[in-house]
């Protein structure tokens, strides 16, 4: 009964975490499509990109995300 109740808050919680998730995303596109229109936009993506790689590399130890030129071909 209680195991019920938890998992029904804990996959509502989950659901809510998905739907922000996808407008944060969809807000990350806009703004990316917005930078790109700068004349220095696209190098800003990139540079921001190469920091996030360092700094997760340099604080968890992870595998770093795509290089910007991954990332960029990507689109």
């Amino acid at each position: 009964m209680e195991w019920d109740r938890d998992n029904d808050l804990l996959s509502r919680a989950c659901d809510e975490l998905i739907e922000q998730n996808a407008l944060l995303q969809q807000e990350i596109e806009l703004l990316r499509a917005q930078l790109r229109r700068h004349p220095t936009g696209e190098l800003q993506i990139r540079e921001a990109r190469r920091q996030m790689d360092d700094w997760l590399e340099t604080a968890h130890g992870h595998t770093p995300l795509p290089s910007a030129h991954e990332a960029v071909a990507a689109y």
